[in-house]
């Protein structure tokens, strides 16, 4: 309903109403949409998302490697 076309008060309780409804039925969209960005940007989400590009770019498995192999030699001797 258009609020330029409401004539009476039962009219103006009836737009309030319905103001009230699909206000209330956006806000829970959004409380859910932020629950979801919440677990998508959670942080082991977000440091398996860097080490992701960061391993196109630097060879991440070989310094693992290494830096196991290193630990490892100083753990052994």
């Amino acid at each position: 309903m258009k609020y330029k076309d409401i004539k009476t008060m039962d009219q103006l309780e009836t737009a309030q109403k319905q103001v009230k409804k699909n206000i209330g039925s956006k806000g829970k969209a959004v409380r859910h949409s932020f629950t979801d960005m919440k677990q998508s940007y959670s942080p082991s989400n977000l440091l398996l998302s860097g080490l992701k590009s960061v391993s196109s770019y630097i060879p991440v498995d070989h310094l693992l490697l290494s830096t196991v192999r290193t630990i490892r030699r100083k753990l052994l001797k």
